[in-house]
């Protein structure tokens, strides 16, 4: 480059490099939000505003934001679906990122999350958390259930069935991350959904696990009302 002295050439270079990674994160995610509207809107749903953060160590990771958000239906339940992202280097302005699907279902459950055995797990803060024993090396091959260490860990094992245990193994290494913590229920694509596919299988696993989860709460509740 003619008239530039070399000691100029790097920080030009650097610079260029950055503004082509922000524009070329800046049209993936255009394209992102473009495929989820023409998905949510061919599934009759509609954009909603976005729901206040849980105490999820996913959606509490630093700067975390809620993109466009859109409606969608767990049985008898409304949630919100949408693309949420935070930061993980500030300096790099590099980002993290995942689809989510958020419910309240106040079933009654103790705070719980099924990670992928071997991947990327949100911190828990001072949840104090351990890892709750199920009788599946299969499961146990593929996820951890994490706890706190004083819940109810025969409610969580009531959840845990053999029925729920098998359709998570299943699921394999297409199902989100699941976060439940009072009365909310989170899940979090491992990678962004960018397909109609992906979309949908995120969705199903949502209802499959709100349908689970209110069963199982009404069945064991105190007060729930007993059949006539």
């Amino acid at each position: 480059m003619a008239g530039v002295p070399i000691s100029l050439l790097m920080p030009i270079a650097v610079v260029a490099a950055a503004g082509y990674r922000w524009w070329s994160r800046m049209n993936a995610e255009e394209e992102m939000d473009d495929v989820a509207a023409m998905w949510a809107m061919g599934h009759g749903f509609e954009r909603c505003d976005p729901p206040p953060l849980p105490q999820s160590p996913t959606l509490q990771q630093q700067g975390g934001l809620v993109h466009d958000c859109w409606r969608v239906r767990l049985g008898e339940s409304d949630a919100a679906l949408y693309r949420f992202t935070w930061v993980i280097d500030q300096r790099e302005g590099e980002l993290g990122e995942t689809t989510v699907v958020q419910a309240m279902l106040a079933a009654g459950f103790p705070h719980f999350r099924v990670l992928a055995r071997h991947g990327h797990a949100a911190p828990a803060g001072g949840w104090h958390e351990s890892e709750l024993e199920l009788e599946s090396v299969e499961f146990s091959k593929q996820f951890r259930v994490l706890a706190g260490r004083d819940a109810d860990r025969e409610s969580l094992l009531r959840l845990f069935d053999p029925e729920t245990i098998v359709w998570f193994i299943g699921q394999g290494a297409t199902m989100a991350t699941v976060e439940y913590g009072l009365g909310t229920l989170v899940l979090a694509s491992r990678v962004p959904c960018t397909t109609d596919v992906e979309l949908d299988a995120l969705l199903a696993q949502a209802q499959h696990l709100a349908e689970r989860i209110l069963a199982e709460g009404l069945l064991h509740r105190p007060d729930a009302a007993l059949p006539a």
